[in-house]
């Protein structure tokens, strides 16, 4: 008895630390934490996800794709300006090399942990401990914005094949603190 309560409190809480960050359910997005550091954001820690197919098709997700409108707010959904804006590039690939380094392929039922581009803010932000804020996500990603970075041969290549395109939106709103 004491094993099942156990298992069962251990699920609650490995449950609740999670947040599904897209809207479909064939393949799913989680966040393996329940709130986002704007100090650890900053140094790229604590922004791994894990990506679930729930399918028996095989999926092809560019982790740096993903068209994002990201914003920090705060619990009455006020847009809070960053204090610094951060200027942003672009990524860009040049062979097929490079897309099967880079590109996830999601087999069947398969499980994998991610870093992906959906974790991004405008700038630096001056918030403080004693004000609720989120990150609220708004993020999609799709073939075009994919072939953007280059690898249409390739997807092509992988499509002809079988595989498909991950398509599909990105909204979370995430407790988010200094």
């Amino acid at each position: 008895m004491k094993q099942i309560l156990i298992l069962l409190l251990f699920n609650i809480i490995f449950v609740d630390s999670q947040i599904k960050l897209n809207k479909k359910s064939e393949v799913e997005i989680l966040f393996l934490s329940d709130k986002i550091y704007l100090n650890k954001m900053l140094k790229g820690e604590n922004l791994e996800v894990k990506i679930i197919n729930n399918t028996n098709c095989t999926y092809i997700i560019d982790p740096y794709s993903f068209r994002e409108d990201n914003n920090v707010v705060d619990s009455k959904n006020n847009f809070i300006l960053p204090i610094k804006y951060f200027t942003k590039g672009y990524y860009e690939r040049f062979d097929d090399q490079q897309c099967e380094e880079d590109l996830i392929i999601l087999k069947p039922k398969e499980e994998k942990l991610a870093k992906l581009s959906i974790f991004t803010i405008r700038g630096n932000y001056d918030i403080n401990n004693g004000d609720k804020y989120y990150l609220k996500l708004q993020s999609f990603e799709n073939r075009y914005t994919v072939i953007q970075y280059g690898c249409e041969n390739y997807i092509n290549t992988l499509e002809k094949k079988g595989y498909k395109m991950f398509e599909d939106i990105i909204e979370a709103d995430i407790p988010f603190y200094p």
